[in-house]
């Protein structure tokens, strides 16, 4: 009875957020960040060429956008790409404060491609206590991004390409979507997995992050079902943040 009753709040206030569609314009203040240098900290400044995310960021975000490039670095190895260009998405942006990571990553490790970064997300003018929606954060952290796109949108209406797709905590159970505020209509994990693996391209990859050994297990039997070529990475840890709940990794390959 709880959740059927969540679930009407969360249908009404979710159809004013979509229809409304608020923005305004964000920027952050940047915070000083030289009480946290480390050696992996300094050849990712290089590497990556980070110094603008650098003196243009919170504490907090700069050191996310550095544990988001080592689990990349975990996951994929570009040395053996050969395609001109590479389109990457990520689904279910939230408000992209971690768009730099994944931008930077992969035009830094593939100096002589185009790359073009999607982020998709249903729920974009959501508004936090600042009234900010995502879609304005967002549009703060892709400001610099070249070829890179935030598209408030349903992913299962999206039906664009890509070689590379990045999923961080896609709904498995019922009960966190309608702890972040959705309704239930759009509770469809099956779908949403098999709708990805059709959006990628032939020798693409699909890496997706859960919170917990349960999600990480329903995950998994959920990519069995679909008979899909799949590999588990286990828990990543970091060398920047502290997570509240383990994250662990499983690769999609698609050949």
């Amino acid at each position: 009875m709880k959740n059927f009753f969540k679930n009407i709040r969360n249908q009404i206030d979710f159809f004013f957020r979509k229809n409304i569609r608020l923005k305004r314009k964000y920027a952050c203040k940047n915070e000083p960040k030289d009480d946290f240098i480390n050696e992996k900290e300094q050849l990712f400044l290089q590497k990556y060429n980070l110094y603008c995310l650098k003196e243009n960021s919170t504490k907090n975000n700069y050191l996310e956008n550095l544990a988001i490039i080592e689990l990349l670095e975990s996951v994929f190895d570009l040395d053996t790409e050969t395609k001109k260009e590479s389109k990457i998405l990520d689904i279910g942006s939230k408000n992209w404060s971690y768009a730099p990571a994944e931008w930077h990553f992969f035009k830094y490790n593939e100096q002589e491609k185009e790359i073009f970064l999607d982020g998709v997300e249903i729920d974009a003018f959501r508004v936090y206590s600042d009234f900010h929606t995502r879609y304005d954060y967002a549009q703060f952290y892709i400001k610099n991004l070249k070829n890179t796109r935030y598209i408030a949108k349903d992913f299962l209406k999206h039906n664009e390409k890509y070689d590379f797709i990045i999923w961080f905590f896609p709904f498995v159970t019922e009960f966190p979507l309608l702890e972040w505020g959705l309704p239930l209509s759009v509770y469809k994990p099956g779908e949403m997995l098999n709708h990805a693996y059709n959006c990628l391209n032939s020798g693409g990859k699909i890496l997706i992050i859960n919170q917990d050994e349960n999600e990480y297990k329903i995950q998994e039997n959920l990519i069995k079902n679909v008979n899909f070529s799949y590999e588990l990475k286990g828990e990543f840890k970091n060398s920047f943040l502290e997570f509240e709940r383990k994250r662990l990794i499983t690769v999609v390959f698609k050949k």
